[in-house]
């Protein structure tokens, strides 16, 4: 299959999923749904993908517009009869509809992209501004603003295993603030065994995820890692600053049953002048220290990845301020950006089969381009209103919607206090 086949396939397999009903019953809250109500189970599912970051008033009022004349959405209804009827679903029935996109990928791919014969994945975490409610400071933990302490706010974490090359979000999950990003790391990589595409695999990790207890379980499983650690590591200080090369042991404790590990340690140079140090169980000498360089430099999209997340989907722009709204937002969103990935990763591979080999640079497919018209039709394909062909329209359009790549772009990193920017009573017009 196609990228663009598959998301066909990934559409038509939720559009079934949703008409199905003793698959929803699973999801319903206790004693919700259960009457027959003007506002049933799939009116609400229509209202939460067909919604865009406006404040509730304008989304039900477009809503009510496109869909009264093609479904029997209701005419009446209220946002406070949106908001109680969106707390009897489940969130684990998006994330449900996120994981059957991730499981017919790997399903349906002919061909993995790989990196010196390794398939690269990611796992990285990034705080998620939320709105402000009792609920939510209870679950996911207070904060305060330095600049003025009595103003509170709160804040997850996300964290993500992404598959670098396919450009897929795996597997992914949204914690407390003062949740452990190592667990979260953890959670991932027994979903990578689960799915059965952990095989001839390498995990990349950024500073802070290293310790020893995480390294060991690789070598006991089997698996590649590599992992950048801190410089105030004594693995790092053993290899120095200078372009170093070694071998050393994690010593092992007889009463705790643990042996001693062997640990590859390489320190490189960046062009700045600062070192870098990248702990791997890649023993094999062909793997050289420039090589290393370069697999951990496959990690940045990962950081795009969040990019994307946050600002084109504004993810952050949260409608619900439960945590049963957070987490049905967060998988629609993850579920969207996947989608969106497979018509680009299709209309990619089209662009440089055709491009003109006098152009100076190489072009892609425009990704927020994608994202904006899969946001407007894949609603209306699922719920019926829209044939499955619009795929083949958005891919079409996306082969000629093109931006330029300009390569090895730097930006110096700013670090500035993040302050809230995403507010209930100042939600966008449009």
């Amino acid at each position: 299959m196609t990228k663009k086949e598959i998301c066909s396939e990934i559409v038509q397999s939720i559009k079934d999923y949703l008409s199905t009903p003793s698959r929803l019953d699973v999801f319903k809250a206790k004693n919700r749904f259960v009457r027959k109500r003007v506002l049933t189970i799939i009116h609400v599912i229509m209202y939460l993908l067909f919604s865009n970051r406006s404040s509730m008033d304008t989304n039900l009022s477009n809503i009510k517009r496109e869909l009264c004349k093609i479904s029997d959405f209701p005419k009446k209804i209220s946002k406070q009869a949106i908001s109680r009827a969106r707390q009897g679903i489940c969130p684990a029935l998006f994330a449900e509809l996120f994981n059957l996109s991730v499981d017919l990928f790997y399903q349906n791919i002919p061909e993995r992209k790989t990196w010196n014969g390794l398939h690269v994945f990611a796992i990285d975490g990034s705080k998620f501004e939320l709105p402000n409610s009792k609920e939510l400071f209870e679950h996911f933990g207070e904060l305060f603003n330095t600049h003025n302490p009595n103003e509170k706010y709160t804040q997850a974490l996300a964290s993500i295993v992404y598959d670098v090359l396919d450009d897929y979000i795996v597997h992914a999950s949204l914690n407390k603030f003062l949740a452990s990003e190592r667990a979260a790391a953890l959670e991932h990589l027994k979903n990578l065994e689960e799915l059965g595409i952990y095989q001839d695999s390498v995990v990349i990790f950024d500073r802070g995820y290293y310790s020893e207890s995480m390294f060991r379980y690789y070598v006991e499983y089997g698996h590649y890692c590599v992992m950048r650690i801190k410089d105030s590591i004594g693995l790092a200080k053993k290899a120095g600053k200078k372009n170093a090369d070694i071998i050393d042991h994690l010593l092992g404790n007889p009463k705790e049953g643990t042996d001693d590990v062997k640990v590859r340690v390489i320190s490189v140079m960046l062009e700045s002048g600062e070192y870098e140090y990248l702990a791997t169980n890649i023993f094999d000498k062909s793997f050289s220290i420039q090589m290393s360089r370069r697999l951990y430099f496959l990690r940045w999209p990962c950081e795009t990845k969040y990019l994307e997340l946050k600002d084109r989907l504004q993810i952050e722009d949260f409608n619900g301020a439960t945590i049963t709204s957070i987490m049905q937002e967060f998988y629609i969103g993850l579920l969207l950006s996947n989608l969106s990935a497979l018509i680009k990763g299709g209309a990619d591979e089209v662009i440089d089969a055709t491009k003109n080999p006098k152009n100076k640079y190489r072009y892609q497919s425009n990704r927020s381009f994608i994202i904006g018209q899969m946001k407007l039709q894949l609603p209306k394909m699922i719920f019926g209103f829209a044939p499955l062909s619009e795929i083949d329209d958005i891919f079409e359009d996306a082969c000629i919607v093109k931006s330029q790549i300009q390569p090895y772009r730097k930006f110096k990193r700013k670090r500035v206090e993040k302050r809230r920017t995403h507010f209930k009573n100042k939600k966008p017009a449009f």
